[in-house]
Parts: C-alpha cells; sequence; structure tokens
C-alpha cells in the first residue's frame, strides 16, 4: 500500500509516495494448533465409542479390518436381493450381519462408506430400500466372500407391515445371522418404533448391536467447528450421551424380556471423510463386523476363530 508525504520546497509543494509493505499469508506464519482441541481424524474409538462388555480395537486390529474391506474385483459384490424369508439362499454358509434402522437414518450412506463403493442406493426419500439385499466382502477369486452384509428394508415411516414381518422372519429363522446392527440417529435418540424392535430382539434372543449416526452433530455443534477441531467437553458429553443409553440397551434382567444389546455402543457420521479412504467411525464398525463374524485379526490367513 502506497501512502503519501507531503513536503513543502520553497514556494511550492511537492508529494512523493512511498511503499509500505502489505502483510502477505505467504510471510504469515500459521497459527498454532489448540492445544485443547483434537482434529477428527485423531479421535480413537475410546474417544467415539462406549466399550463396558467388550475391549476396544487396537491400531493393529483397525488396520486389519480396514484391510479386509479395501474394494476389489471380487469385493463388494451383490449376492442376491428378497423381498421374502423364504426366497434367500438356503444354501450360502458365510457368515451373515444385518444393518437395520428408521427409514432415512443413513443406513445406506454407512455401508457404502463400510464397504469403501457406492454400492447401496440412497435417497433423501425414506422407503427406498425395499427388500433385503446381500454384499459380500473379501472374496477372492474363485473364492467365498469372508462376511455378508445385509442392507434390511427401514422401518417407521414410509415403513410397510410386510416388510416389518419378513425382517423378523429373517432375524429368527436365519442360521447364518451372526449379529444385527441397528443404527440410530444421534439428533433424535431412540424413537419408539426404536424401542419396539430393540424389545423383539430381546424377546427372541436376537443378538444385536446399536450404532448412533450423524455424531459429527454431537461433537460440532456448528459445521466450521469440525475444521478446527473437537473440544474435551464435547467428546465428554459425547460419552455421557452413550453412558446413559447404556440402561436402555442393556436393561435391568429381572425386568428385560431376554438378553440385551451386545456391551458396546459404536458411532459414526457416514458422509464425514476424516482422512483420505477414511470415514469417522466407519474403521470400528468394520473391526465389530469382523468380530461378530468371528474373524480374529492376530490370525493370519483370514483364519477364522469366536471372539
Amino acid at each position: 500500500m502506497k501512502r503519501c508525504i507531503c513536503r513543502a520546497s520553497g514556494p511550492a509543494r511537492r508529494l512523493y509516495f512511498t511503499s509500505r509493505p502489505t502483510p502477505s499469508s505467504e510471510t504469515t506464519p500459521p497459527l498454532p494448533a489448540n492445544p485443547n482441541k483434537r482434529e477428527l481424524k485423531d479421535l480413537t474409538p475410546s474417544d467415539l465409542c462406549y466399550y463396558w462388555d467388550t475391549k476396544p480395537p487396537n491400531t493393529a486390529q483397525l488396520a486389519f479390518a480396514d484391510k479386509i474391506f479395501v474394494p476389489s474385483r471380487h469385493s463388494p459384490i451383490k449376492l442376491w436381493a428378497a423381498s421374502k424369508f423364504r426366497t434367500t439362499p438356503l444354501s450360502s454358509v458365510e457368515p451373515e450381519v444385518a444393518f437395520l434402522g428408521r427409514s432415512n437414518v443413513g443406513k445406506s450412506s454407512l455401508l457404502n462408506a463400510i464397504m469403501g463403493q457406492e454400492v447401496c442406493w440412497t435417497s433423501s426419500k425414506p422407503g427406498r430400500t425395499r427388500e433385503m439385499n446381500a454384499f459380500g466382502i473379501g472374496g477372492t477369486k474363485g473364492g467365498e466372500s469372508k462376511v455378508v452384509l445385509l442392507d434390511m428394508p427401514g422401518y417407521g415411516k414410509a415403513s410397510r407391515t410386510e416388510w416389518g414381518m419378513e425382517i423378523m422372519k429373517y432375524l429368527q429363522g436365519r442360521k447364518q445371522l451372526r449379529r444385527a446392527f441397528i443404527l440410530i440417529d444421534s439428533e433424535h435418540g431412540i424413537k419408539q418404533n426404536d424401542a419396539d424392535i430393540l424389545s423383539l430382539f430381546r424377546r427372541y434372543a436376537i443378538p444385536h448391536q446399536i450404532i448412533l449416526s450423524k455424531i459429527d452433530k454431537v461433537l460440532t455443534k456448528k459445521k466450521r467447528q469440525s475444521k478446527t477441531g473437537v473440544s474435551a467437553v464435547n467428546i465428554q458429553r459425547l460419552q455421557d450421551m452413550l453412558r446413559d443409553l447404556k440402561p436402555v440397551i442393556q436393561p435391568d434382567p429381572g425386568v428385560s424380556e431376554g438378553p440385551g444389546a451386545l456391551g458396546e455402543i459404536l458411532t459414526c457420521s457416514a458422509e464425514v471423510p476424516i482422512s483420505p479412504g477414511r470415514v469417522l467411525g466407519v474403521d470400528a464398525i468394520r473391526w465389530a463386523i469382523l468380530s461378530a463374524a468371528g474373524i480374529d485379526g492376530s490370525l493370519e490367513g483370514g483364519r477364522q476363530a469366536q471372539i
């Protein structure tokens, strides 16, 4: 920027212009990181999730799970689709896990993030998933998949009674089923239809686990805050919320109709990337899927053992 200097010289005045340096972004040092905040990519499963009957996965286990889910020519692949339980393939032997949730809770988006590809149809309109869709993960040329993911029709708004009946037939009768993952919107909490599903799972002793979606809304109240980091206060707020859910998903055995959910609550934000190839909370969910299927990352060659 130039500034004008007026100097008197004899009867006339002369104007001189001199330059003053303007601050440049190239010379301005970056602001120091806020020591009271952490970036989303640095949050661990212990920060994002709540484990009380199980142990959080370690770095090696998370890396193993991510490796299994790396997309290839043989994974993920769509294996089958069925609108009725009696039409599901009976000959398959791969362990299966099912994903359920209220219509428009973000289930298909989460499955896409887990599988690393856009294989499930997502829509802003609820009720678009109208049949059971099976996807094979970890397969090789000429080999079977290591685990099968089931995208189930949503319940609640825009759902249909017959879908719920077919889902329950599958969950009760499918021998390959290892666990059902129930997606809950963290902004709205457990609604009545969620509570009804949980009650049915306990009554029929269906193994199940809770995942809270859209958790970035809890960690960062404003969208721009996701770039500046997460405060310790918000992480603690998340942990407090998860602890409050414990007696809801694992009610007192004296008053419960049956076994409650697995003793860990996972969280995620399926549309919040935290680094190339990583989405918030998805690595811990991948490990939970493998654990449910009995795939132990400490064993070479993808051998299976119940965890």
